[in-house]
């Protein structure tokens, strides 16, 4: 014979349980869902760039040629500010007269808030850490030597805000600027390219 309370017990419990599981579905979807809009909006606040940069430069008998590659990402805090990391590998061939070229690596680590001031015009302000190879200019030997980088320049974004775009820029170190031992050129020319800014 049929036992209906055992029956309805069975199936209320089945029931419970179908409903647990649709409960815990729900959460993991919806907690899923909290990650993917908190992903969505961290991304939609990066900007990322790359630049070039080239200068030559002559003075009392020295001339330079520098050129580097610069990788960036920028976090958009508010408006039209943001800020981030930057990171520089630059390679300089520096020739004086009565001796042999001479080539130099540098890296440079270092962080930039940016301002989109007007349209495609923006300001920029950096603060970073170099490591590079110098050279003594009576011998022509090579060392090491490190500096506390402060640059502050300007430039033009050719881009849609958020689209891709290419820029151009002159930034004044004065790090350079105040060294007196320095034979490089304070202002910095840069060529480079922005995706999101």
């Amino acid at each position: 014979m049929l036992n209906l309370p055992k029956l309805a017990t069975t199936v209320a419990l089945a029931f419970l349980l179908i409903l647990a599981q649709d409960a815990s579905a729900q959460r993991s979807r919806d907690r899923n869902q909290d990650e993917k809009d908190h992903k969505s909006a961290l991304t939609s606040k990066l900007w990322y760039g790359g630049g070039v940069i080239i200068g030559l430069s002559g003075f009392n008998g020295y001339s330079s040629f520098n050129f580097g590659l610069s990788p960036m990402v920028g976090y958009k805090i508010v408006g039209p500010l943001s800020v981030g990391p930057r990171v520089a590998y630059d390679f300089i061939s520096n020739k004086q007269r009565g001796f042999k070229s001479i080539n130099l690596h540098s890296f440079d680590v270092g962080g930039f808030v940016r301002c989109r001031v007007f349209r495609g015009l923006f300001v920029q302000g950096e603060i970073s850490n170099q490591w590079f190879q110098n050279f003594d200019p009576y011998t022509g030997d090579k060392f090491r030597d490190n500096r506390v980088n402060q640059r502050i320049g300007a430039g033009w974004n050719f881009g849609s805000p958020g689209g891709s775009g290419s820029e151009i820029s002159l930034l004044y170190n004065f790090s350079v600027a105040n060294d007196i031992n320095s034979w490089q050129n304070p202002m910095e020319y840069r060529f480079g390219f922005t995706w999101g800014f």
